[in-house]
């Protein structure tokens, strides 16, 4: 299948064992998502026996994900950071900040013999370690510039909200947006 867009991320906090309680029964959106890279990191070992390979491993030990956001409003990314932010909307980094593990998910319209799918990709525990922004001046024509996060995509250590330990990804493929877009809700969503 050819992935031909993204839509719809959302995320939510992590609260315990579960998924910190909604607000007015919504997830929230992670808005503006220019583009996003997932980059896993496995660990490798083999064994030879009989001058050659008897047995392989490839176990995931962790990944990177990189989001291109078209606006870094600072009181989001401030919560995907753990940072202080006043009521008059001053940000605040300390060397101490701690940034909150979230649960993370987007559609992915993906197009096969002619027909439009839709991928949902769910991480259950990610944490944001950095931002990146590239700035310059104006010149004769605007340029617009974008700010980049990048987070580490871990496997859960315990069950949480009705996952097992070990579980670092989930996907299913959907014949509508509204399907997918129903199920990344429901894994977003508290188990109670």
């Amino acid at each position: 299948m050819a992935r031909i867009g993204f839509r719809k991320a959302k995320y939510n906090f992590h609260d315990n064992d579960k998924l910190k309680a909604l607000e007015e029964e919504t997830v929230p959106n992670f808005e503006k998502v220019v583009d996003e890279k997932f980059t896993p990191n496995n660990s490798t070992a083999e064994l030879f026996a009989n001058d050659s390979l008897a047995e392989s491993d490839d176990s995931f030990i962790d990944g990177t994900l990189n989001i291109t956001i078209a606006d870094d409003e600072d009181k989001f990314v401030a919560g995907l950071f753990g940072n202080d932010i006043s009521e008059e909307g001053e940000v605040t980094r300390n060397v101490d900040d701690i940034a909150p593990e979230i649960a993370y998910g987007h559609i992915i319209p993906k197009v096969y013999n002619g027909e439009r799918k839709y991928k949902v990709e769910f991480f259950p525990r990610v944490k944001f370690k950095s931002i990146t922004s590239d700035n310059k001046t104006k010149g004769s024509s605007v340029e617009f510039s974008t700010s980049s996060i990048e987070a580490k995509v871990m496997r859960l250590e315990k069950a949480f909200n009705g996952l097992k330990e070990g579980d670092w990804e989930k996907h299913e493929t959907f014949d509508s947006v509204q399907e997918a877009d129903e199920y990344l809700d429901k894994l977003l969503t508290p188990v109670v």
